[in-house]
């Protein structure tokens, strides 16, 4: 995974300088906020791997002629700007009440991210239209995804959840003269963030299911009922199992893949980065489709699937 491995001492880095940040916070905001990035660092085992979050302005570097330190700088942006927009999303799907203290914690890592883009972009900057365009995506689609049920609108408006994404990738541009670039690279990374987000759904389906969280691959099984039919774990089984639903589900990410591989831009590991999600939800749909053909041959080819490699 060179779009990983190339990078890792910039991650290292990255992620060294967000401690520095959050261990400055007052107490005890410091300590949870250690907790809770040591969560999303992908260089500790069991964390949660947000790869594009981090990588994103490294990515852009040849595109937009980023240095290094600028792409850090913009990456340490992004890890406050993701973990801020967690909190919310944590403080927003929970009634806990230990998820509503991390609200303060939230606003100060969005102030770091905030200070930290103030420096590269003045307040006459167009970045700041963006910024704004950004975050009334995002704050549309977590409010409305529900009744607009946006996979079956437009599977790409799954994307504008991860909307304050692009704007690492924008603010890149900006920096380099290349405003006119943006569109292109914005449909490039909607469709990238799409099938991420797709991803993430076939993933978490069931927590999704019993929290009443909207989720595509539920979206998709779900039309395939009446409004008012109840959608069960049971259904959502029988659907991915015996109707072979994932198939058509990845049939979405593999046009998105195309669009992707159509581009005119140059940016390899964003291409990589996509097959590599891609692939992972082509395996499982593989692999679900080889044991149902083996379970209309008979048991002796199931077996044969599960233990001959």
């Amino acid at each position: 995974m060179e779009w990983l491995e190339r990078y890792e001492a910039d991650l290292s880095y990255v992620f060294r300088e967000t401690e520095c940040i959050i261990a400055a916070f007052p107490s005890p905001l410091n300590t949870k906020g250690l907790s809770y990035l040591s969560h999303f660092n992908p260089l500790e085992e069991n964390s949660a791997k947000n790869y594009i979050c981090y990588l994103l302005p490294f990515w852009l570097m040849e595109t937009a002629g980023l240095s290094a330190e600028d792409a850090r700088k913009l990456s340490i942006g992004n890890v406050c700007a993701m973990l801020y927009f967690f909190i919310q999303d944590d403080c927003m799907d929970s009634s806990s009440p230990q998820d509503k203290e991390q609200l303060p914690l939230g606003n100060l890592l969005y102030l770091q991210f905030l200070d930290i883009y103030r420096g590269y972009f003045p307040s006459a900057s167009r970045f700041w239209s963006y910024f704004r365009q950004y975050l009334h995506e995002w704050a549309e689609a977590v409010t409305n995804e529900h009744t607009a049920d946006y996979f079956r609108v437009n599977p790409l408006f799954i994307a504008r959840k991860a909307a304050p994404l692009k704007l690492s990738s924008t603010g890149a541009l900006l920096l380099s003269g290349g405003e006119e670039q943006i569109p292109a690279v914005t449909d490039l990374l909607e469709h990238v963030l799409a099938t991420l987000q797709m991803a993430d759904d076939w993933a978490d389906w069931r927590e999704d299911l019993e929290e009443g969280s909207y989720n595509s691959l539920l979206s998709l099984i779900r039309s395939q009922f009446a409004p008012d039919e109840p959608l069960t774990a049971d259904r959502v089984e029988h659907y991915i199992a015996v109707h072979g639903i994932l198939r058509s589900y990845t049939a979405v990410a593999e046009a998105n893949h195309e669009h992707i591989k159509q581009t005119p831009l140059n940016i390899p590991q964003l291409l990589s980065f996509h097959e590599h999600i891609l692939m992972s939800i082509q395996d499982d749909a593989n692999r679900i489709e080889d044991e149902r053909n083996a379970l209309k041959k008979g048991g002796l080819s199931l077996w044969m699937l599960n233990n001959i490699k």
